[in-house]
């Protein structure tokens, strides 16, 4: 689709016109109904204590079931430890 520029004196030149793609449009809407149901796909292969990337959960989430668990044990009378890993950035200098 082209539309005219405004003021031009001489519209045989292609320069004259502005291109309008809908393909991006296409593209656009394609994307979004593909990514609704990858999601809805992926949401229910996932764990249940998956919070990462999840839409509707965040990291206080996380500390909140953390806390959860370490107050059930301690009123169990159990010991209760942890390991906490940061990977960012682990990967940068693996070969692709």
């Amino acid at each position: 689709m082209v539309i005219p520029k405004p003021g031009n004196p001489d519209y045989s030149v292609p320069k004259a016109y502005r291109m309008i793609s809908l393909l991006l449009i296409l593209c656009k809407t394609i994307e979004h109904v593909a990514l609704a149901r990858m999601t809805v796909f992926v949401t229910n292969c996932l764990s249940p204590l998956q919070f990462a990337c999840r839409k509707g959960y965040s990291p206080l989430d996380t500390v909140h079931l953390i806390l959860q668990k370490v107050h059930k044990v301690s009123n169990d009378k159990l010991y209760t430890s942890a390991l906490f890993l940061d990977v960012q950035g682990a990967f940068d200098k693996v070969l692709h």
